[in-house]
Formats: C-alpha cells, sequence, structure tokens
C-alpha cells in the first residue's frame, strides 16, 4: 500500500524550484541505484533541504528500495527511530528536525548549483540478511541544473559508508525538487 501512495508522489511531484535563500525549504523526488557486492539495489523516495543561507544547507533523505533478496529495504535519518520510545508530541517534532547532515552550495553559472555534502547521520533497514538495521554516512555531489527558474534536475554522485563494516556503497542516482520559499 505504501508502494502505491509513493507512486503517486512520484507522479504529482514532477517539477521543482531552485532554492537559494535562507528559510527556503528543497524538496524532491529521487531515483538511483546501489551498487552493492556487484548487485545494483534501485532506491526511491524523497529528500528535502532547509536552507540555513545562501551556501549552507541541512539534508534529510528518506527512500524504499529493494536488496539483493528482492525484500523491500529503506534509507532513513536514524533519529526517526526514537519515535519507537517517546511519547511527546514536542519530542516527537523534535526528531524530524535532526537532519541527517549538511550541504554546501556555490553557484558557478546562473542556472547551476554545485553542492557536495556529507551526511553522517543515516541508517539502512533491511540491506542485510543478516543485520536489520545499520548506521550509515554519505557524501556526495549534488548538480541542481536549473533550466527554468522553478524547475531543478539534480544529477547525483554519492558513496555510503556502512559503519559497522566500514563497507562502502557507491550510487547514482537523479531527483527533481520544488522549492518553497
Amino acid at each position: 500500500m505504501k508502494f502505491k501512495y509513493i507512486l503517486f508522489a512520484l507522479l504529482l511531484i514532477n517539477i521543482s524550484t531552485f532554492s537559494q535563500e535562507k528559510k527556503d525549504l528543497r524538496i524532491g523526488i529521487f531515483v538511483q541505484m546501489n551498487s552493492l557486492k556487484d548487485v545494483e539495489q534501485p532506491m526511491f523516495g524523497l529528500n528535502f533541504e532547509y536552507f540555513l543561507n545562501h551556501n549552507v544547507s541541512l539534508n534529510y533523505k528518506y527512500g524504499l528500495g529493494f536488496n539483493n533478496q528482492g525484500k523491500i529495504m529503506a534509507h532513513i535519518n536514524p533519529s526517526i527511530l526514537s519515535l519507537i520510545f517517546i511519547q511527546s508530541p514536542d519530542a516527537i517534532a523534535f526528531s524530524f528536525m535532526i537532519p541527517e547532515g549538511v550541504s554546501y552550495h556555490f553557484y558557478p553559472k546562473e542556472n547551476l548549483d554545485v553542492a557536495p555534502y556529507i551526511n553522517p547521520l543515516g541508517s539502512e533497514i533491511n540491506m542485510y540478511d543478516e543485520q536489520t538495521i545499520v548506521l550509515s554516512g554519505s557524501f556526495g555531489l549534488n548538480l541542481h541544473i536549473r533550466p527554468i527558474s522553478d524547475f531543478s534536475i539534480t544529477p547525483n554522485l554519492n558513496a555510503t559508508i556502512i559503519y559497522s563494516t566500514l563497507e562502502v556503497v557507491p550510487s547514482i542516482g537523479i531527483s527533481m525538487n520544488y522549492n518553497f520559499k
């Protein structure tokens, strides 16, 4: 059932705007391929960037995909796992505010935003058969290409590091984002 909702969201959100100012929020959908042990793992989901200023944004990412055995896997911010233990509505809201990482944006051309990032707070669910949840971090580069003022297409190169094994999982993806000002 959740799969249908995500597909519906992917169909609805097919344009994006470009965020460059403090308090802007860029929301997007992504598709990526992870390469784990010579097997490609498709993943899709939502990403968010909250801009602290013109050059710095906080990153959030939530994804679903399939592991090497064809089972559903997910990428989430580990702060969401605290929802199991938290009963206070204020604490629940706070757990959603903790970012996965940070990006630095620079603008070599009017329609191009280059954004290297580091996301030290990630977690993977069902990536491996032996472990249900593993903590991870990632770093990479987003190229936000803006063909029109309110639309950006973002190719992405990334490497995810699984903290328990120090395994590096490379991935490539693309996203489309919408900016709320």
